[in-house]
């Protein structure tokens, strides 16, 4: 027999006013949300696990309460703290609680566990491109596929395409870069890109460009999807390429002040490879987190 699942926000109200909260009221976002947990579960029969992914809006008292509802209470932050601090004061209430970050698994002695890719089409050996860039747009993200696309040999195929959310960040991103926005302009879509055709063009790429923020050090979802279509992977994180997770042939760090010269010399190194498909599934990343906790380890 299977389990009966039930998914809950992991802040109320779960909306851009909620994330505003979380930003500048976090004590009254996390009453809402307790108050709105307790509403939700005080009925409800105990549960053999709760599972906690990012719960930006819980606190302390939210996990005692959680941890009162449920068996077990298993916490996961696909953030980094400098992105997400709202775990710190409560992650260790949790019976078991890890990151995927890397730099804070081993400042704050946390189990890392990584993500993983969920890609179900099929490894496609034929390569209609020499590169990808599939990307929404935020932090540095158009200054490096430019960077890129100036790196690329004159005759390289490539697929680039950058989701703005919104004509508001796409105005206060203009204000900010306008040159930038002016010679990226015909990239840049403000219709999504559905999953299905994203993993399609990526298993079509020879080479993609995978960008980490810089407050995170994380091996990000899409390096998982480009090894399990064997996809070379071109990346901003410097933690990805020294993770022992990628042959070191099939990755590359570019730096944010790369030259491109340098960016070419990157890029030519991974065309000349080809990388093999290796997945870390659904299944390897759940075993991984639910995976009963050590005495050194919770």
């Amino acid at each position: 027999m299977g389990f009966v699942v039930e998914t809950l926000n992991e802040e109320y109200p779960s909306n851009s006013f909620g994330k505003v909260l979380g930003k500048v009221a976090l004590p009254l976002l996390r009453n809402l949300t307790l108050r709105s947990l307790q509403r939700l579960l005080n009925e409800r029969p105990r549960f053999d696990l709760v599972m906690i992914i990012k719960g930006r809006g819980l606190g302390p008292d939210a996990i005692q309460y959680l941890k009162s509802r449920a068996e077990r209470v298993v916490g996961y932050n696909f953030d980094s703290f400098r992105f997400n601090p709202s775990p710190l004061d409560w992650h260790h209430l949790t019976d078991r609680y890890c990151t995927f970050d890397i730099q804070d698994a081993q400042s704050w002695g946390l189990p890392l566990v990584h993500l993983f890719s969920a890609v179900t089409v099929p490894h496609n050996r034929e390569r209609s491109y020499d590169l990808s860039i599939i990307q929404r747009v935020h932090s540095d993200r158009l200054a490096f596929a430019e960077l890129i696309l100036r790196a690329l040999p004159d005759d390289a195929r490539y697929f680039v395409f950058l989701y703005e959310s919104s004509w508001l960040t796409f105005t206060l991103g203009l204000l900010r870069h306008p040159l930038l926005y002016v010679r990226l302009w015909q990239h840049i879509s403000f219709k999504p890109l559905s999953h299905a055709k994203a993993m399609e063009i990526l298993g079509s790429s020879r080479i993609t460009f995978d960008y980490a923020h810089p407050l995170q050090s994380g091996v990000t979802i899409r390096c998982f999807e480009s090894q399990s279509l064997g996809v070379a992977i071109l990346t901003n994180n410097q933690d990805a390429v020294r993770s022992g997770l990628f042959s070191q042939d099939s990755i590359a760090y570019l730096p944010r002040d790369a030259d491109r010269a340098t960016a070419s010399a990157l890029i030519s190194r991974l065309l000349e490879q080809r990388a093999e498909p290796r997945c870390r599934s659904l299944g390897d990343f759940l075993d991984d987190l639910l995976s009963p906790p050590s005495s050194s380890n919770k």
